[in-house]
């Protein structure tokens, strides 16, 4: 029989060797998944908090717009001064600040606002059919046609614009015929276009003087933790 001692070395040896084996032992896979999980999880909620902050700031300016577009222009400095922004959010700001001026009629500066803009995104079709607006508005139309072009040819939905603009300018067939090329494309998804047909053909509407913009509604992505 062993003595007191030796067996109490025997036990902590064990308890150690015990601990050790626990602590380096390789997690399972479901083991790694869950953290990754929780850690993408965390991480969405931060991110989530992040986005709905700034879409409550825009979505107040765009309130204060409402009833004053010049404090809402000021507001919008006074964000692009003392904030820490991202790229994207340069992109917002200067985008809705060119808006704000091209419904006051500052079409010079609606343009140069949009041009910063589009620093951040070259591609944003958005952008083109926005200068095309305030270029339809100062009588600069071949400018304002191949702005629409240009955006059509990035997302195919700009046709629509393009229809508009010839309504603006007096063309009826030739806004028809954009018209129905986006809703011989898709009947469901492009229902407003045979609408606008239906209504030009029967005399129902009179001819468009500015464009009519689709591309105004806010969306905001959020992320959800792996289930």
């Amino acid at each position: 029989m062993l003595n007191p001692t030796p067996l109490l070395k025997l036990i902590l040896t064990i308890l150690i060797f015990v601990v050790l084996f626990i602590s380096c032992r390789q997690k399972s896979f479901q083991e790694k998944f869950d953290d990754i999980r929780n850690d993408f999880s965390k991480q969405a909620e931060i991110d989530n908090a992040k986005a709905l902050s700034w879409e409550n700031k825009i979505d107040s300016i765009i309130k204060l717009a409402d009833t004053n577009r010049l404090l809402a222009i000021q507001a919008i400095d006074s964000i692009m001064q003392y904030d820490t922004l991202g790229a994207s959010k340069i992109f917002d700001l200067h985008f809705l600040k060119g808006n704000l001026y091209y419904q006051i009629d500052s079409l010079t500066k609606a343009i140069d606002e949009f041009s910063l803009a589009e620093l951040r995104d070259v591609t944003s079709p958005k952008i083109l059919a926005a200068k095309a607006g305030a270029h339809i508005k100062l009588k600069e139309y071949d400018l304002a046609l191949n702005e629409l072009r240009q955006a059509a040819d990035i997302n195919y939905d700009y046709y629509w614009n393009i229809g508009n603009y010839f309504e603006i300018r007096g063309q009826k067939d030739s806004a028809l015929s954009n018209y129905q090329k986006l809703y011989d494309e898709n009947k469901t998804v492009y229902k407003y276009c045979g609408d606008r047909i239906e209504e030009l053909k029967h005399n129902k509407s009179k001819l468009l003087t500015e464009l009519v913009y689709r591309d105004r509604e806010r969306i905001v992505f959020l992320m959800y933790g792996v289930k």
